[in-house]
């Protein structure tokens, strides 16, 4: 036990990088601005998510009063908080369990299977209470304030809370553990995680699809059809999912039987974590290194194969431009975090239309109407520079390459150039989004030629600049140290600071074109002033990334 608690300790410390703050607190007091506004900035941007996640509790709250059972509040925050853990954890899980860079380290010690399983397992846990708890706190006070309970209620809501993720999280990683020892998933990694993250993706979207196609996309027709029928929804999930109708049962019942539920889910979620630890140390191991040895085809090359390829020479841009690209291709944790939101927002987009929203048909033949044909353009507009920017490609661009940064500052190529590549690289990925949402725009809205390639035209100027400032972003505050690769995008608080700055930019261009058209200004010249200010803010944004990089590639170090 004492081995476990010192593994777990040490590794608590360099997930949350517990040493490094405590040094900034008390030596490095110049950049105690650092940590604070990242502290503001999550408030600011996580706020909005939550306030809406919990006006659409209250809302699933007053229609649970409705039917009597006010506790399908706590149902649902548990169901929906508890799906995300189970879809996202199980990334996770293979990424530490079996793909960080601690695992080498970690195994050739006097450690047992288990001690490293579940050291791994409570870090991810852990670090699934940010994403949790910010979903199912306003379920909790959302009951708690409207039905009054005594205080057991909000005893018994801590410990739910903290052992909510526990059955999902297990069940992913047993599925994981097995998986990976029937298979020999380490030749073929690259593969399952790019399936399994185009899985999560078409889930997620169809999902939104079916939510929307209820009641022909009335959501008012299906929740008086709901009050109406008067389904017992909770009992309903319990035959499914016994752990969601547990974690409600204990909140909600009172006396003796919420107490008996209560110590249900904790005997459940103990007995559970034992197996986990149990399954583990007996095919933990055995998992992790089967497959550690491979072996490559023999090719035979000609003299003149050999020449021609040592002879074969480029442009120094160019071949850190492909570079960047194989590196891409070849880390699915970054192809589907690079790629996911610029699938994600069009075929959202593309879900109220094909499901028949009333509200949906009225929205898009006002935008097709003459009357409202411009401001139909600079939506588009927006949706194109939001979609092209909200990958996470040009603000982790070094930070993707983490322990492997030394090369990049050895090789006789200048900062400058090593930019440059993975600029255009950024670029590449953004301009794919554009074109796809461009097509999605011209299928829905139905503009012109000439409108879609002056948003052509406008989102690449755009998309530029943002690409060159979120650039700037990883310069500065790259994070070169992680275990697994998901931490350099995941746990990097530049992909926060993008859609931030993303926001900020499509606010003040909204702003300014309302300006422009309020004092009379015709729309083409609107454009042209949207595309000349994008173009010149892009030439001193460019000239700060050149000169931060120069002096950012001699000061960084691993």
């Amino acid at each position: 036990m004492k081995q476990f608690i010192n593994l777990l300790k040490i590794s608590l410390n360099v997930n949350f990088g517990i040493s490094a703050l405590r040094y900034r607190f008390t030596r490095e007091k110049k950049r105690l601005w650092e940590p604070i506004l990242i502290f503001l900035a999550i408030i600011i941007g996580g706020g909005s998510l939550v306030a809406f996640f919990t006006m659409v509790l209250y809302s699933v709250y007053a229609a649970g009063v409705f039917m009597n059972t006010p506790e399908i509040v706590i149902t649902i925050g548990l169901l929906a908080s508890q799906f995300v853990i189970f879809v996202f954890g199980i990334f996770y899980i293979i990424s530490a369990f079996y793909f960080s860079n601690d695992v080498d380290i970690l195994v050739p010690l006097p450690l047992k299977p288990y001690h490293i399983l579940g050291t791994k397992f409570l870090i991810i846990l852990i670090n699934e209470y940010l994403v949790l708890l910010p979903m199912l706190i306003p379920a909790i006070i959302i009951y708690g304030v409207g039905t009054r309970p005594d205080i057991a209620y909000w005893f018994k809501s801590v410990f739910i809370m903290l052992l909510s993720p526990v059955i999902p999280l297990i069940i992913a990683s047993v599925f994981v553990l097995v998986l990976m020892r029937l298979i020999n998933v380490r030749k073929s990694k690259d593969l399952l995680m790019v399936i399994g993250g185009l899985l999560g993706l078409f889930l997620g979207v169809a999902i939104n699809y079916f939510a929307q196609r209820m009641s022909n996309g009335n959501p008012d027709e299906f929740m008086q059809d709901l009050l109406t029928s008067r389904i017992n929804i909770i009992d309903k999930l319990g035959e499914k999912l016994p752990h969601v109708l547990w974690g409600t049962y204990s909140l909600s019942k009172p006396g003796i039987e919420g107490l008996l539920y209560f110590a249900l889910t904790i005997a459940v979620a103990a007995i559970a974590f034992i197996f986990l630890l149990w399954l583990g140390n007996r095919i933990f191991y055995k998992g992790l290194l089967s497959g550690q040895e491979v072996s490559r085809k023999k090719r035979n090359l000609s003299a003149e194969q050999i020449n021609r390829k040592t002879q074969k020479t480029s442009n120094p841009v160019t071949a850190l431009f492909w570079r960047e690209w194989k590196l891409f291709l070849r880390t699915p944790i970054y192809m589907i975090n690079g790629l996911a939101g610029m699938i994600m927002v069009p075929f959202l987009l593309l879900m109220p239309y094909f499901s028949g929203s009333g509200d949906m048909q009225e929205l898009i033949s006002m935008a097709t109407d003459p009357q409202f044909i411009t401001q139909a353009t600079l939506v588009g507009l927006a949706i194109v520079l939001f979609t092209a920017s909200i990958n996470i490609v040009s603000c982790t661009s070094l930070s993707r390459e983490g322990q492997t940064f030394w090369i990049s500052k050895v090789i006789p190529i200048s900062p400058k150039q090593q930019v440059t590549a993975k600029l255009l690289h950024g670029m590449a990925i953004s301009g794919i989004g554009i074109l796809f949402t461009i097509i999605i725009i011209a299928f829905v809205l139905q503009l012109s030629p000439v409108r879609l390639f002056t948003i052509l035209i406008l989102g690449i100027l755009g998309s530029f600049l943002l690409n060159t400032l979120n650039l700037i972003i990883d310069v500065i505050r790259p994070k070169l140290v992680w275990n697994d690769p998901q931490e350099a995008v995941k746990q990097n608080l530049n992909g926060f600071f993008s859609i931030l700055l993303t926001f900020v930019s499509l606010i003040i261009w909204g702003v300014l074109s309302a300006l422009l058209f309020k004092i009379g200004i015709p729309e083409g010249w609107v454009y042209i002033i949207l595309g000349l200010s994008a173009a010149i803010l892009s030439v001193p944004s460019l000239a700060i990334l050149y000169t931060l990089a120069e002096s950012s590639y001699r000061k960084l170090e691993l």
